[in-house]
């Protein structure tokens, strides 16, 4: 094959040399195109999303109170939840006539358990109080998930028990990684997996949510199943959710022995 020589900014280039040079600059923009396409579609999913479940009134509540009852090995066990702003959070589950306490005051993570066979307060493991801090964003990881120091990016669709869903990957700030299913007509989050270490042990777990409500303009699911590894091992039934109720910052503060 014969090769012109092309006079390009006094250097010389030969065909191959264009084409692939080619190739690559239209390899670059569409790749861009794709991921500018699917930064549009994300946005556009979350946007949906934060109507859909009502986030607009939800960054407004200062606290929020839950009551039902947590179903684990035959048992129905009745609980209270409280998160409060800033990343407090509080849920008291009683056994047996017994209550068990497990908090975060935004800094120390604490339980009491009496059927360990003491009712002083102990101090949660770092895996327990990372776990805490999530359950204590009470807007959710969505929502400014960027100024949170989490990554999240549209997977695409699948079918998930005859429903089509939108797969979600965020990835937080400590590189733990969460799927979330998305409803692709209601946009509320019906299933969630994840994978994280826990005492060095991988551990892998999966929540279902469903039978979502809507109180005062803001969507809750009342049913939330949870496992790991592939085995069911608690369900959550909320009966009542209650706004603004006032707790003070010594309802969440580690007891002083």
């Amino acid at each position: 094959m014969i090769i012109l020589p092309l006079k390009f900014n006094k250097f010389q280039i030969n065909y191959q040399t264009m084409k692939k040079l080619f190739a690559t600059l239209t390899g670059l923009i569409l790749m861009s195109v794709l991921f500018f396409a699917q930064g549009q579609d994300l946005d556009k999913i979350l946007k949906n999303h934060f109507d859909a479940v009502g986030q607009d009134k939800l960054v407004k509540l200062k606290t929020l109170s839950f009551s039902g009852k947590v179903i684990q090995g035959g048992m129905e066990l009745p609980f209270n939840m409280y998160t409060s702003r800033p990343l407090k959070f509080r849920m008291d589950i009683t056994v047996q006539g017994q209550k068990i306490v497990q908090a975060f005051d935004g800094e120390i993570g604490w339980y009491i358990n009496p059927m360990m066979g003491t009712m002083d307060p102990q101090d949660m493991s770092p895996d327990q109080i990372k776990d805490m801090k999530k359950q204590a964003d009470m807007d959710g990881d969505f929502y400014e998930y960027e100024k949170k120091g989490s990554k999240l990016e549209l997977v695409g669709t699948e079918d998930f028990e005859g429903t089509e869903v939108y797969k979600l990957k965020l990835t937080d700030k400590e590189n733990d990684i969460t799927y979330y299913f998305m409803d692709s007509e209601t946009f509320v989050i019906i299933k969630t997996t994840s994978k994280r270490m826990i005492q060095g042990t991988e551990v892998e777990s999966e929540s279902l949510l469903s039978n979502y409500q809507m109180i005062d303009g803001i969507a809750f699911p009342f049913s939330i199943s949870s496992g790991a590894n592939g085995q069911t091992m608690v369900e959550i039934e909320m009966d009542n959710v209650e706004f603004d109720e006032k707790l003070e910052d010594v309802f969440f503060a580690k007891p002083q022995n």
